[in-house]
């Protein structure tokens, strides 16, 4: 968060900025965020999705996956197409209200990876436990950005989509986007909705080398949490889980993002930070464990018919 008078940074909470004194008016977005409690109190059914809605959802997911995530192709090179800002536009916020009193609001970033609004992030940002999710009847609140300043211009709601043991084991899940946020300070739809969304259509980089550099698109709550923010780094290790450790900054709200290339080539999702007292590296999931959870959710769809 920014102060509009002299553009220092500025804590989400600071009533006046600390560099210029300037009085911080809630703009529009803090107020969406304040609104949310009452927005998710109204409804306290948890969600639970019918095997036709899941059916549907999947088959759009799996032809997705076989020409976006679960290709075979090799390695396109963009060097001289990398398109920064359609690669932002696809990468939102999330923010998923937990129904369980006195929790606070689970959020962290997410990629569109379809144009229906089918979007892909780590399972561990929406509240659940092993047999249920916590999110009311609305689902979780979606925020676009304009790709040239990084910050929220449209807000849609979407439904969470956890694979039983799956999700828990590759830490992945999705959304599906069904609706317009309707802003009830403004009384108007904060997005049009339905819509063709920026889907992230690039190549894929399946053989990460040791050095080679690394970008990060999310949310992290060191930089507010609201706007979109770019890190950049390197490939600093290859654990043997199969992960991929990186200098790149990651924190809290990074989490389901993006990472990608030099040629904008996806690289995986950055979900965790390892770190000491000293420095921390942060962690992607690799683009080989998340085509095998690509797999392994085709194979759950096959044994659920």
């Amino acid at each position: 968060m920014y102060c509009k008078n002299c553009g220092k940074e500025i804590k989400p909470t600071a009533k006046f900025c600390n560099n210029c004194g300037e009085e911080i008016k809630i703009g529009r977005f803090n107020i969406l965020r304040d609104n949310l409690a009452f927005f998710f109190r109204r409804h306290k059914k948890a969600i639970f999705i019918t095997s036709g809605i899941i059916f549907l959802i999947f088959i759009l997911l799996i032809i997705n996956t076989e020409t976006e995530v679960g290709s075979d192709s090799p390695k396109q090179n963009l060097s001289n197409s990398f398109d920064q800002n359609k690669i932002a536009s696809s990468v939102v916020n999330i923010f998923c209200p937990s129904t369980v009193p006195d929790e606070d609001v689970s959020g962290g970033s997410g990629t569109i990876i379809d144009s229906n609004g089918i979007i892909i992030t780590n399972s561990h940002i929406i509240p659940q436990d092993e047999k249920n999710l916590f999110v009311s009847e609305e689902g979780c609140l979606v925020a676009l950005v304009d790709p040239i300043t990084g910050k929220p211009e449209s807000f849609y709601l979407a439904k969470p989509v956890v694979i039983p043991d799956i999700s828990d084991k590759y830490d992945l899940a999705f959304m599906s986007i069904y609706s317009a946020y309707y802003d009830e300070e403004e009384q108007r739809y904060a997005g049009v909705y339905p819509r063709e969304f920026p889907a992230l259509d690039g190549c894929e980089n399946e053989s990460a080398r040791l050095g080679e550099p690394v970008r990060i698109f999310g949310y992290p709550s060191i930089s507010g949490g609201y706007s979109l923010t770019i890190t950049d780094g390197i490939v600093s290790s290859f654990p043997e889980d199969g992960f991929i450790m990186t200098s790149a900054k990651v924190s809290y709200g990074n989490s389901g993002g993006l990472a990608v290339d030099e040629n904008g080539c996806m690289m995986g999702i950055p979900s965790m930070v390892s770190s000491d007292e000293n420095a921390s590296l942060g962690i992607i999931i690799s683009m080989d464990l998340i085509n095998e959870f690509a797999d392994k959710v085709s194979l759950y769809l096959k044994d659920y018919k």
